[in-house]
């Protein structure tokens, strides 16, 4: 059963790292709103490899920041994509 994790704080490092400790092969990470801040974090990190990482594009340029090329940029309609594709979604704080 895959499931969809999205994190929303920057400050909710423990919130990612705790996702990353139960996300499983074939999961989906997308960091949205401030969370698009911790992008730099998956690069590298072992427990991410596994999984398709993104972002919210439009969170990222409403921040001015750069993201690695590892972590894919999409639009909020892909999102209701990745909605609609995992069978259970998970929200970290």
């Amino acid at each position: 059963m895959s499931t969809l994790h999205t994190v929303n704080k920057s400050a909710a490092k423990d919130a990612l790292e705790a996702c990353l400790r139960v996300a499983s092969s074939g999961d989906s990470l997308v960091l949205i709103e401030d969370g698009v801040y911790q992008a730099s974090q998956l690069v590298n990190n072992p427990r991410a490899s596994s999984l398709q990482l993104f972002v919210l594009q439009d969170d990222v340029a409403a921040r001015g920041i750069s993201v690695p090329v590892t972590v894919k940029r999409i639009a909020y309609s892909r999102l209701v994509e990745l909605v609609c594709q995992h069978q259970r979604s998970v929200s970290w704080f």
